[in-house]
């Protein structure tokens, strides 16, 4: 017997446990698994009718707060315990210089918003990055928010669509916990998590030829089990079931697929688990996904061997991002997605005693691109040792207004919490950055 108390027969049919937890993402709570083709058929056919498109955000998460000084925020005149050891190159829009790491990115000045005023309160990392995920500091008020992705994922994903809202890959799996967390809004808003992009949706094989029959009997097993248990991992259980069969069921899977992208389009990208990630990443938007997290770890550097190993990622960005630009360019993707760069803080202006720079949370950058926002642009600005935000300080709550004014999201908008309390999409007093929608 499984642990939901149904036969382990009637669940092979489907997928094996260890698929069904891969396919853990957004679903449908309480819809017939075994009646919905039609219904989508027609909602799809009404949604092409009206020429309805969202938008759609791609989060690149650097995990462990990257340096704004070794990156977009650059102090070639300070003091060498300062600027460190990379040096500053010119972009194409003249007055802004960013790292030499980022020779690609400085020839796409144009289109990026280098958000040089980012001024926050969580140097802790956990914190951070609850708070940059959700606009919200842990704990406040005692609610569960959710993360960006799973917003995006209520506010502008399709209830029966057959691939997910809300993917996030390349994240070891001790760390999906924190990203798969979707707060009040329920298990239908979490995300599909996918370690390896390279590898694709594994064992999704075609049904059996009764296979509608056989998940009529598991449909009866899981309602009788809901009435006598309805909890919330009844709930998620029945989600990641419904999207499992929705998966099956589709065509759309092959978005997941890499191998069906050209080996120049591969290339262009880089080998390596970030670049597929951005490809997957663009492959998903293209295919309707509105919101994707591609992850990227190691920017933790307090000493100097933690620092040589972050050399490295600095050229996958670069190459990366770069080619993700430019291919959602070139499919006409770019003015409707939103890049996001960011980490959850940066790091101290002073390089440590150990060669390495520690966490520092009151000034720093990040970089967005594309849905209408305006580039080719700095936007804040640190002292001369980027210290300290001496001109537009940006706060958590207004970096999060402006995404979703770029999203099409009414970040003012107040909604009710399972429990009955009305809360704000974005906590009170935001104001988007006007200087990015001019």
């Amino acid at each position: 017997m499984s642990s939901f108390g149904a036969p382990r027969s009637a669940l092979r049919v489907l997928a094996s446990r260890r698929e069904i937890l891969k396919l853990s993402a957004a679903g449908i709570a309480g819809t017939s698994l075994s009646g919905w083709l039609g219904t989508l058929a027609a909602r799809a056919g009404e949604q092409a009718a009206r020429g309805q498109k969202h938008k759609s955000c791609i989060l690149l998460w650097m995990d462990g707060g990257p340096s704004h000084i070794d990156t977009f925020d650059p102090k070639p005149d300070a003091r060498a315990e300062v600027r460190g050891e990379f040096k500053s190159i010119d972009t194409a829009v003249p007055g802004i210089q960013i790292s030499e790491k980022f020779p690609t990115l400085a020839g796409l000045m144009k289109d990026l918003a280098l958000l040089r005023g980012m001024s926050t309160t969580e140097a802790d990392h956990g914190r951070a990055r609850v708070y940059m995920h959700t606009g919200y500091k842990p704990g406040v008020g005692g609610v569960d928010y959710p993360g960006l992705g799973s917003l995006v994922s209520a506010e502008l994903g399709e209830a029966d669509a057959a691939l997910p809202n809300f993917v996030v890959t390349g994240a070891p799996l001790n760390k999906y916990e924190f990203f798969t967390n979707p707060g009040y809004l329920g298990p239908r808003h979490e995300p599909l998590a996918l370690s390896d992009p390279a590898k694709g949706l594994e064992n999704l094989r075609p049904p059996a030829v009764d296979f509608d029959d056989r998940l009529g009997v598991l449909e009866q097993l899981e309602r009788g089990f809901a009435r006598t248990y309805r909890s919330r991992a009844a709930e998620a259980h029945e989600t990641m079931l419904a999207r499992t069969v929705r998966l099956i069921r589709s065509d759309k899977a092959k978005a997941f697929d890499l191998s069906r992208e050209p080996p120049g389009a591969r290339e262009a990208y880089g080998d390596n688990g970030f670049g597929r990630g951005c490809l997957l990443a663009r492959r998903l938007v293209e295919a309707g996904v509105p919101f994707v997290e591609v992850y990227l770890q190691n920017w933790d550097i307090h000493e100097k061997p933690a620092v040589e190993a972050c050399k490295a990622l600095m050229p996958q960005v670069d190459r990366g991002m770069g080619a993700l630009i430019r291919d959602l360019k070139d499919r006409g993707l770019f003015d409707s997605t939103l890049v996001i760069w960011m980490g959850e803080f940066g790091r101290t202006p002073m390089v440590n005693r150990n060669g390495g720079r520690d966490h520092y949370a009151r000034a720093w950058s990040t970089v967005l691109a594309g849905a209408g926002i305006k580039g080719g642009q700095g936007v804040g600005k640190t002292d001369a040792n980027g210290a300290a935000v001496t001109e537009r300080p940006i706060p958590v709550t207004d970096f999060m207004a402006t995404v979703c004014r770029a999203l099409g999201i009414d970040y003012a908008k107040t909604v009710q919490t399972p429990g009955g309390r009305p809360v704000k999409l974005v906590e009170k007093g935001a104001t988007p950055i006007a200087e990015l929608f001019a």
